[in-house]
């Protein structure tokens, strides 16, 4: 029997966790346009804070990178991880200048006075404790596949509410931009990019051993941050 992959283990390991980090209450109210206005700014506000704590864990498992210098390097474990990761930092500068350009548009946003919740502070944590110099990249890895599937299943749960959109609100900012960033085709094949990644580099470690343990720990701490990021709401 071939071994268990780790992205399975992780997925199978806390089934309601990942439920209860995917399918909040604020998605649906997202999904069905219903979500108060302050809902959707503080999550804004919030989202482009944690930002600026990704990018500079993907800058640092860039630098653990090693990256041929061969013209063959294409099929390489190694450059298609550092491949990734670049790739991670294009697609969030995109994202932070859609974030800015939402708020000033829809909200007369102006930037200053910001402060990290509790809830991003986690995020930020977790960034630094699994990008940390100690930390080997598989771990890093787990730690940016956990965050992206999170992000993906969570905002096809909200599309999955696309049928109860009133006609009225259908060009609203969420249904016309937020969503379909994350439920695109081209999101998606990214987080399965990372996951084929994933399992390749975790190939070789043992179930139960310390590597494969700090990757269940991230796992559980992205759950937890990420349930609790998306703004409380009345159901």
């Amino acid at each position: 029997m071939a071994p268990k992959k780790l992205t399975d283990h992780l997925l199978a390991q806390n089934p309601d966790g990942f439920k209860s980090a995917t399918n909040h209450p604020w998605l649906r109210l997202a999904g069905t346009s219903k979500l108060p206005t302050s809902a959707l700014l503080a999550w804004l506000t919030q989202d482009r804070l944690y930002i600026f704590s990704y990018i500079p864990f993907m800058g640092n498992m860039l630098s653990k990178a090693s990256i041929p210098s061969t013209s063959s390097r294409e099929k390489s474990l190694e450059w298609r991880v550092a491949d990734c990761f670049i790739n991670a930092l294009t697609n969030v500068r995109r994202e932070l200048g859609m974030f800015e350009d939402i708020l000033r548009e829809h909200f007369d946003w102006k930037e200053g006075g910001e402060q990290a919740t509790k809830e991003t502070r986690a995020y930020q944590d977790m960034f630094a404790g699994a990008g940390a110099p100690n930390q080997s990249i598989l771990i890093g890895m787990t730690a940016l596949w956990a965050t992206e599937k999170c992000y993906l299943e969570a905002w096809k749960y909200a599309l999955s509410f696309k049928n109860e959109v009133p006609q009225d609100r259908k060009d609203h900012v969420l249904h016309t931009t937020l969503i379909p960033n994350w439920t695109c085709d081209e999101f998606e094949e990214f987080v399965i990019c990372i996951e084929k990644l994933l399992n390749e580099l975790a190939a070789d470690i043992d179930q139960g051993s310390t590597e494969w343990v700090k990757c269940e720990q991230v796992w559980e701490q992205v759950l937890w941050a990420e349930e609790n990021f998306w703004p409380k709401v009345t159901q």
